[in-house]
């Protein structure tokens, strides 16, 4: 396994965990999505980093550092804004500080930080993978 590929899968498989968590959390706290948001969610949050995450386990590594990097990086935004910008029932400063609310606190802050290392990793790998080694490492 390339260096790359363990990254990425260290940084998809953490990123996972931690929003296992964290929907429990929103359960919990009873703090509802919208329709988008839920979309949102499911979609760019959860889905597109573990398809990422396969590509670069194949000849389309470069798609895979795309996917990684935009995926995290619309994650970056959506979380940044939703749980420490707005202010709603999904802001940080919304929840108690101790029991359940302390675990929404901690892993919004984990999320945040895996998903800014989510997109520089995707960039960098982008930016230092050449085609011509992708093709001979597939």
């Amino acid at each position: 396994m390339s260096r790359p590929t363990a990254y990425v899968n260290w940084i998809v498989l953490t990123h996972l965990a931690i929003n296992i968590a964290h929907g429990f959390t929103h359960g919990e706290l009873q703090v509802g999505l919208s329709q988008f948001q839920t979309i949102f969610v499911f979609v760019v949050i959860l889905l597109i980093p573990v398809i990422a995450m396969a590509f670069v386990w194949t000849r389309w590594k470069r798609a895979g550092f795309v996917l990684l990097s935009l995926s995290m990086g619309g994650s970056l935004v959506f979380g940044l804004y939703y749980h420490f910008l707005m202010m709603s029932a999904d802001n940080v400063s919304a929840q108690p500080a101790s029991g359940i609310g302390l675990l929404f606190r901690l892993t919004s802050y984990g999320l945040l930080m895996t998903e800014a290392i989510g997109t520089y990793a995707g960039i960098h790998f982008l930016g230092t993978t050449k085609a011509s080694d992708i093709h001979q490492r597939a």
